[in-house]
């Protein structure tokens, strides 16, 4: 049998599906942005992580996702990052990176390639963010 299902009916379940995978155990979808800090505790400049409620549980979670922006590689030193990779790198920012595979591995499974715009506006929606580039696909 075939079914027929509008771009938008798709695109609304591919946000469910976002509120989902990326929600705390006990179903919130309110994400947090931390500061990233460097070796020393040091606040990195246009640099932020992601994580949901259970980041802050006694079980723990890792994050959810990072944001870097151009100021951020610009303000690594050369030891770090190389002239071809900040190049590159600078380019392409601001950039998110997913970090959970499993989630990726979801999203590419399920909906191919268009899970990827409607990440953009729900990334925008939960953060108030924007982005260029989306890495961890």
């Amino acid at each position: 049998m075939k079914y027929i299902i509008t771009e938008s009916k798709l695109n609304s379940a591919i946000y469910e599906f976002m509120d989902e995978a990326f929600a705390s155990k006990d179903g919130n979808t309110e994400i947090h942005r931390l500061t990233s800090l460097d070796e020393d505790g040091e606040e990195l400049i246009e640099a932020y992580d992601f994580a949901n409620e259970d980041y802050y549980s006694d079980s723990g979670s890792d994050y959810l996702f990072a944001w870097t922006g151009e100021k951020y590689y610009e303000s690594l030193t050369p030891s770090y990052i190389t002239g071809s990779e900040f190049e590159r790198l600078s380019s392409q920012a601001p950039l998110v990176e997913i970090y959970d595979t499993d989630v990726l591995r979801q999203l590419n499974g399920y909906f191919n390639n268009a899970w990827k715009p409607v990440f953009k506006q729900w990334f925008k929606d939960k953060t108030g963010m924007d982005y260029k580039t989306l890495y961890g696909e």
